[in-house]
């Protein structure tokens, strides 16, 4: 992790981090110093340190110029500054390198409410690290945020969140409507052919249009960033079409943010707690390429080649 834990295990790590998510402040401590696997306050701070040391260091250093997917998302928190709670934004970056790694790439925390200025800022700091190339921008569609991630990776195809949509949809749509929607999506989703895709998402449109003009108007405005996820091989396309990536980070933050009372009681044990989620991950069921990822790496590879080869 880019630091030194001498006195702790791998496994002891992990055991922090599980007693964490599902403790509340200043819990973990209290137990380790209880079973006796640290003689001092020192070295917890030692660990505490190390992990925010190594999260700011991730937001600085040099990035490999091609991926295969980048995910985005942001993160709503509040954090205590005195005696007074502020909002803050979490700007996540996630990519999938083309040895089929996840790794986060970027992970700030700006005052105030998810924007627009913070994320050409945090998207721009790729490019300045040394980010180029990449596949497939999945992404939900926050206003604005589109045509930026189209400029600054303009051959990249950007896919908007499908779970976002379907929560759209319950939200638009009445009850009944709403259903057939969902059950129409999912034929959608499980398409053979990009064309097909492309098809059944127009009957889609149609069957809700007169009802929902405006929102339909919309969806069928965005369609191909809807459907970008077919164009590549199927066991990928779930993975693709949502920013289900970022949420594995944003859920364990949203458990330990309820067992603190709803909030981060400083920066610091924000940034602690950051350090520990993205870790744990980074450290274990991201540490090697999945199976269902292994077995599409090499066709993922030559789609990729493919595009830029062309594109030079």
């Amino acid at each position: 992790m880019g630091f030194t834990t001498a006195p702790f295990s791998w496994a002891l790590f992990l055991w922090i981090f599980a007693f964490l998510v599902h403790a509340p402040e200043n819990a973990a401590k209290d137990a380790l110093q209880k079973m006796g696997l640290s003689h001092s306050e020192q070295d917890l701070d030692r660990v505490a340190t190390g992990l925010i040391e190594e999260l700011e260091l991730r937001n600085s250093r040099p990035l490999d110029p091609d991926m295969l997917a980048i995910f985005v998302d942001g993160k709503y928190i509040e954090l205590r500054e005195g005696d007074k709670l502020r909002s803050a934004c979490i700007y996540l970056v996630v990519g999938l390198g083309r040895d089929g790694k996840k790794r986060v790439l970027s992970c700030i925390g700006k005052p105030g409410r998810e924007n627009l200025e913070d994320w050409k800022s945090v998207l721009r700091g790729l490019l300045e690290r040394g980010l180029r190339r990449v596949m497939i921008f999945i992404q939900d569609d926050f206003s604005g945020l589109m045509p930026i991630s189209q400029g600054l990776f303009p051959n990249a195809d950007v896919q908007l969140c499908a779970v976002h949509m379907q929560r759209n949809a319950k939200t638009h749509l009445s009850k009944s409507d709403s259903s057939e929607f969902q059950q129409r999506w999912r034929a959608i989703k499980a398409s053979w052919d990009v064309e097909v895709g492309n098809r059944q998402f127009e009957e889609l449109c149609d069957r809700f249009a007169r009802a929902y003009p405006s929102w339909i108007g919309e969806l069928r405005k965005k369609r191909e960033h809807y459907l970008a996820f077919l164009k590549y091989p199927e066991y990928m396309r779930k993975s693709f079409s949502t920013t289900n990536t970022v949420e594995a980070i944003n859920g364990q933050l949203e458990i330990m943010r309820r067992n603190s009372g709803g909030y981060f009681h400083s920066e610091d044990t924000l940034k602690f707690k950051l350090g520990l989620a993205i870790s744990s991950l980074e450290e274990g069921k991201w540490r090697s390429a999945n199976h269902s990822i292994y077995a599409v790496l090499p066709q993922l590879n030559a789609i990729f080649q493919s595009r830029f080869e062309e594109t030079r």
